[in-house]
């Protein structure tokens, strides 16, 4: 399951994602073929073949391995990926950019330095937002400027200082200060832990007998294990001079809170119920409505917990809160007591504590995020009563072994939250959450279940079209009750692969991107025409469990944003129907280009409100 949220991404991804970084969507590409005079198009995910390999030895083995090992594997790989390229139209810009992305790293690894600036502007020319256009690649051409010249570690920091200081710091500034993140906190020793502890597992559980991807994560490993990390303190030295320099920097102009309203406590108005459909809520910060909620537990069976348990967890909260504060402070580029204990800590931690520490952060996250979300939902509105719908999705890292019967009890679940909903008269509902059949194949690989990647895939398909079709049929069945769902942070079109909420055709569901308060379009969201609406998404102040405000970021904030409105909406005119809160929703909203940007206040006038 996905939260909406990239918050913590920077701190599991040291570990886990920086470890695969450069195979992107290569685990969805197809079968090696020579080119055909004809190419395959492709226009879903679903069409892509996949592969396996037969690895001699466990992945963190080749962090060690003779180079020609690993070459040996990079070679076939990359050969596998050009025939791709030949063989199939792929009509996702998304899953270009991870198949030229690994050919780059590959490239980068083989010492092929001077395809690298051609690499570059492929996948430069693939990008349509500015600033992921703009910083794509830069460190490939430096490492290649680096190699091919013979350059020292000092001529690096400059050349980091040069580069990316030359980019407009409004398009650029969050993809530097994003990288200035990730490198501060990766290590070898959290890359080791990662693999020991996670890919091992898995290609044991599969007798060695891996999807094709996990090469590229070898090869990305060692790459960056031999050229970053040595330069590690010359990149990071780089890009703090670059933020330094941009610190007096005019603050994005912010047209997002002209276009609020808040209702005022004394306003002729009524009571609205507001569901915040998320992995738990406390509900001690908000009024909740008179069933305050239902929750499900990680096999998706009734419980009583609304707010999610932290267990054993639970006295360590503090030092947990701290990272959550200091992982948002980091990302920022700033240097806070927080910021700097996140770091110390990241830093002493030996491989086989990775695990535990990356379930700490996948715990915290659950813990907080449909708190942060329900505060988002009814700011400005006395008249908002929450309730929760909680899913105590699994913080651990190893899947749960898919079945049928899981699925159907999934399911359930759906009918079950969606009825009560409609019992507690609730009129909007959040999603800040998603997934798709991709979820199941990557479970079932883990579990060894199928006798090959393609059946598979058809097992994925199978669960996951179960537990679509029950969430669809559900929402469909309260018509008069709006659902906004979140589109998601991977920067990918959501028409190419299939998720739920986000991907779902409904006339009472909304799915909402995510851009900043100058309206603009964000790194991280994703797009697609089932993407009808922008809401702000970027760095906006939420409370924690307990009350505490923090400034989040992901289009897990812009939804709410969305479901925000229209309870403002029925608080001041009850009478409205569902395809009216909607509507005005929509042609309130100010389309530049594909975001639609929504206007509140344009909105309720449309409805003849008066604020």
């Amino acid at each position: 399951m996905t939260l909406s949220t990239p918050l913590l991404a920077l701190v599991a991804a040291c570990a886990a994602a920086l470890a695969t970084m450069p195979t992107g969507a290569v685990a969805q590409t197809g079968a090696a073929a020579t080119a055909a005079p004809t190419r395959q198009v492709i226009t879903s995910a679903e069409q892509l073949p996949r592969r396996t390999v037969k690895l001699d030895k466990l992945p963190s083995q080749y962090l060690d391995a003779p180079r020609a090992e690993v070459l040996a594997m990079a070679e076939a790989f990359e050969k596998n990926l050009r025939d791709d390229l030949a063989r199939y139209d792929i009509r996702d810009p998304a899953t270009l950019r991870g198949l030229y992305g690994a050919l780059l790293t590959l490239a980068q690894f083989k010492g092929e330095w001077a395809s690298v600036p051609a690499l570059v502007g492929t996948l430069r020319s693939l990008q349509d937002k500015p600033g992921t256009r703009a910083t794509t690649g830069v460190m490939a051409l430096i490492a290649a400027d680096q190699h091919l010249g013979r350059k020292d570690a000092a001529w690096v920091q400059a050349e980091v200082v040069r580069r990316y200081g030359a980019l407009d710091w409004k398009d650029a500034s969050d993809s530097i200060k994003g990288l200035k993140s990730q490198m501060e906190l990766v290590s070898t020793t959290l890359v080791r832990g990662s693999f020991e502890q996670q890919l091992d597992v898995m290609a044991r559980n599969m007798n060695q007998n891996v999807p094709e991807a996990l090469v590229g994560s070898i090869v990305g490993a060692r790459l960056q294990q031999d050229l970053l990390l040595p330069l590690k303190p010359a990149i990071v030295a780089g890009l703090q001079a670059v933020v330094d320099r941009h610190a007096s920097s005019a603050q994005r102009a912010d047209i997002w809170t002209p276009r609020q309203f808040s209702i005022a406590p004394g306003a002729r108005a009524r009571e609205v119920g507001i569901a915040v459909w998320d992995s738990g809520v406390d509900l001690a910060l908000f009024k909740p409505t008179a069933g305050r909620g239902i929750a499900f537990d990680r096999d998706a069976k009734v419980t009583t917990d609304l707010l999610r348990p932290l267990g054993d967890a639970a006295p360590r909260w503090p030092q947990l809160k701290q990272l959550v504060k200091g992982s948002l402070d980091l990302r920022a580029a700033l240097d806070t007591p927080d910021s700097r204990a996140l770091k110390q800590t990241v830093s002493t931690l030996k491989a086989d504590q990775v695990k535990a520490f990356q379930e700490d952060v996948s715990l915290v996250s659950l813990y907080f995020h449909g708190t942060s979300v329900a505060g988002i939902a009814v700011e400005g509105n006395p008249f908002a009563r929450v309730f929760a719908v909680s899913m105590l999705w699994d913080h651990r890292l190893e899947p749960a072994k898919p079945s049928e019967e899981r699925s159907r009890q999934t399911a359930a679940s759906y009918r079950q939250a969606v009825a009560a909903l409609k019992a507690q008269n609730v009129r909007v509902v959040n999603m800040s959450w998603r997934y798709g059949a991709s979820a199941y194949e990557g479970a079932l690989a883990w579990h060894n279940m199928g006798a090959n990647p393609e059946e598979r895939k058809q097992m994925a398909r199978r669960l996951f079209a179960i537990e679509r079709d029950a969430l669809r049929e559900a929402i469909a069945s309260a018509p008069d009750i709006l659902f906004v769902a979140g589109s998601g942070n991977e920067d990918n079109s959501a028409d190419f692969e299939e998720y739920i909420p986000a991907g779902l055709q409904l006339p009472n569901l909304l799915t909402v991107g995510a851009v900043d308060s100058a309206g603009e379009e964000t790194s991280f969201s994703t797009f697609g025409k089932t993407v009808v609406l922008h809401a702000n998404g970027f760095e906006v102040d939420s409370p924690l469990p307990g009350g505490e405000r923090v400034r989040l970021s992901g289009t897990s904030m812009a939804s709410p944003q969305v479901a925000n409105l229209a309870a403002k909406l029925w608080a001041l005119k009850p009478e409205l129907s569902m395809s009216q809160v909607r509507d005005a929703i929509l042609q309130g909203a100010d389309r530049r280009g594909r975001v639609n940007l929504v206007n509140p206040r344009k909105s309720a006038e449309l409805l003849g409100l008066s604020l």
